[in-house]
């Protein structure tokens, strides 16, 4: 079952149509997209901070050409100021179990060697299991329905990727609505162009080698998939933007860390995009260090019956009723 961290997300329909270049230059559109994310609402069970109302413009991290007002509503509805008590950090490693990540048959030139181990199998795993790429998110309460007592910001603006080797550093990211997402070019002679596939509003800009990050404005909470408009088809990225900032995307060792966590029980989940799987935990957050350790399972065969499921025709519909 979806967590209910990704419920909303999954349902949203992001795919665009691609921008046609006439020339590697920047091109701007503006296509409708995105869908919405999971809230993160409700108080945790942490000691009651009193928390002012102020103005929600003056609370919430805007990074993004979109009135703060708007990032504000989304992110601090109740308008509450920044948190202030007693905080934890949150770390771990995510693994995963079951049947070896098959072969994805993808056409990768032989340049592009970073690509070939980044996506030549479904996902990515480290030594003893260790999962890449899986999105951990910390919700308030022990069911991750409640709220924060107060505002929690995300740490930084924007959201940093690099490219290497025709891959990006992670298939998965994850960003605070109101953050930015910047892509760094860290090759010596390839070029890209990096674009957020279901962004209402997006700049597809060259991104050369060692050069300014390429930005990108999700414009509301959802499913994005950051892309090459350039032919590495292969290239492409998750990009999840959720209506808090409490969360991570493991590294090759499966590691994550969250920091600043209000204290008190949490609900915390693990999830893979590509296998759509996930584990998840009520778990108490005390102040000062905290460590908790999932695991995900892959099943090869329940992969291929979900997306039986997902082909399958919907039922016909019920012939119209009778007039008058």
């Amino acid at each position: 079952m979806i967590p209910r961290a990704w419920e909303l997300l999954r349902s949203a329909a992001m795919r665009i149509e691609s921008v046609v270049f006439a020339a590697a230059t920047v091109l701007a559109g503006c296509q409708g997209g995105g869908g919405t994310a999971p809230a993160g609402s409700a108080s945790a069970s942490a000691a009651p901070l009193a928390a002012s109302a102020v103005p929600a413009a003056t609370t919430a991290v805007a990074a993004i050409p979109v009135a703060p007002e708007k990032v504000a509503a989304v992110m601090n509805p109740d308008r509450l100021a920044p948190y202030a008590g007693k905080t934890g950090d949150l770390k771990g490693t995510i693994h995963i179990k079951g049947d070896p990540p098959p072969e994805t048959g993808l056409a990768i030139p032989a340049k592009c060697g970073e690509a070939a181990a980044t996506y030549g199998k479904l996902f990515r795993v480290g030594q003893d299991g260790a999962l890449a790429d899986a999105m951990v998110t910390v919700t308030p309460g022990a069911k991750g329905t409640e709220a924060w007592p107060g505002y929690v910001p995300p740490a930084e603006e924007a959201k940093k990727v690099t490219i290497h080797g025709c891959a990006f550093s992670k298939r998965t990211i994850v960003a605070a609505f109101g953050q930015r997402i910047e892509v760094y070019n860290l090759d010596k002679v390839e070029t890209y162009m990096p674009f957020l596939d279901g962004s209402d509003f997006r700049a597809v800009m060259v991104a050369i080698p060692g050069g300014d990050a390429v930005k990108s404005y999700p414009q509301q909470p959802g499913h994005y998939v950051l892309r090459d408009q350039l032919p590495n088809p292969f290239l492409e990225a998750d990009v999840f933007v959720l209506r808090y900032a409490t969360h991570d995307v493991t590294g090759l060792d499966g590691q994550y860390e969250i920091k600043g966590i209000p204290v008190g029980k949490v609900h915390v989940d693990a999830f893979l995009p590509i296998i759509d799987e996930d584990a998840g935990q009520t778990f108490e957050i005390k102040e000062g260090d905290n460590t908790l350790d999932l695991t995900l399972t892959f099943s090869k065969a329940r992969l291929e019956e979900k997306k039986k499921k997902k082909k399958a025709p919907p039922p016909a519909a019920a012939p119209p009723g009778p007039k008058g």
